[in-house]
């Protein structure tokens, strides 16, 4: 009875006021089913509850998990810290002012000079810069070749418009989706250079202490830039936690952490990511119109490389996280979404 009651207290610990609860959506079966492949862990919590924690091939409550592109969004919600903190006006604010020190530039144009940091953060920007193709000049493996990551984004070129597609202007949402990793680890060195402080510390005092995260480790650049644009180290706990100050739209206890209005447009549409998903995206998030028992179900989530997602949907008040290390594989994404659309929630739509 001892132990069972230390372990009940942990766990209302970690999760910082989230009532713990036995794995009441019996849903391990149905996971186990899917076969996944080096699946790690599976947390659900809806109405405040965890309704379901489990642990895959070693993985414990206590391991750190890489997540990849997921820490984006960390990157996201910080800038908005920012924001309230002072240290920018707001989304529009242009991007090349914060790096004088980087100019004259490569490639100058106007598209470069009116460059803002809503179109970083959206994956909207008008550098030539695409992780989804290997041809891209700013693809982020190139940008890993390079010690100044600030340098290599700041010099691409613009890019244009191949004349078999719809102009930029044509596409859904009047704008042109690009995946750029490096858009984002810029974002975060402007906040660094804004605030002073590197993004790691300041994410520590400003968001992850208040949340009773200790253990969040960041990669960094070569020349020490927090990378702002994927690889952090977390614990799923403490993630899911993320997603829950997001659901709960930036308050935690008592405390406004992050301003309302830049949750609420963090998880607006600005441009159409996967039109084979219907998927869009905001700013750092995706957004997933899942169809479950004939009902479209809203979506929200941070996710990277491996299969790595942090679920937040608004209108069932749950946040779920699957992490995986299933890096650069065809399946990983297809097997993390099977999970949460095919298995948890349908049951969670079929509760009363």
């Amino acid at each position: 009875m001892k132990n069972k009651l230390t372990t009940l207290m942990v766990g209302l610990s970690l999760l910082s006021g989230i009532s713990y609860a036995q794995d009441s959506l019996n849903i391990t079966q149905q996971i186990k089913e899917l076969k996944p492949q080096k699946l790690s862990s599976v947390l659900v919590i809806k109405d405040n509850k965890l309704l379901h924690e489990s642990y895959y091939n070693e993985a414990s409550a206590q391991s750190l998990h890489n997540i990849r592109s997921a820490s984006k969004s960390f990157t996201g919600l910080m800038f908005g810290v920012a924001i309230k903190d002072g240290y920018f006006e707001s989304v529009q604010d242009k991007v090349l002012p914060w790096f004088k020190d980087y100019q004259p530039l490569f490639y100058p144009s106007d598209e470069k000079t009116n460059m803002r940091f809503f179109d970083l953060l959206s994956m909207t920007n008008p550098l030539e810069c695409d992780d989804m193709n290997s041809f891209s000049a700013g693809n982020e493996e190139r940008m890993y070749l390079r010690k100044d990551w600030i340098e290599f984004f700041l010099n691409l070129p613009t890019r244009g418009n191949p004349p078999w597609m719809p102009t930029f202007e044509q596409q859904a949402y009047g704008r042109s989706f690009a995946y750029c990793t490096a858009g984002i680890s810029i974002t975060a060195a402007a906040i660094e250079r804004a605030s002073g402080k590197s993004l790691a510390d300041y994410a520590q005092s400003a968001l992850f202490d208040k949340l009773d995260i200790k253990e969040v480790h960041w990669p960094k650049s070569p020349m020490g830039i927090t990378q702002g644009g994927g690889g952090v180290d977390i614990k799923p706990r403490d993630l899911i936690k993320i997603g829950q100050l997001v659901l709960n739209k930036g308050k935690w206890g008592n405390e406004q952490l992050i301003p309302q209005d830049w949750i609420e447009k963090s998880l607006q549409s600005y441009s159409e990511s996967m039109p084979e998903l219907n998927a869009t995206y905001g700013l750092t998030f995706w957004h997933f119109p899942y169809q479950v028992n004939g009902k479209t179900i809203d979506s929200y989530a941070a996710a990277g490389n491996g299969g790595n997602y942090l679920y937040i949907v608004p209108v069932l008040n749950l946040t779920a996280v699957i992490t995986s290390t299933a890096y650069n594989t065809p399946y990983m994404h297809k097997q993390s979404q099977s999970i949460f659309s095919q298995v948890i929630l349908p049951k969670i739509v079929s509760q009363p």
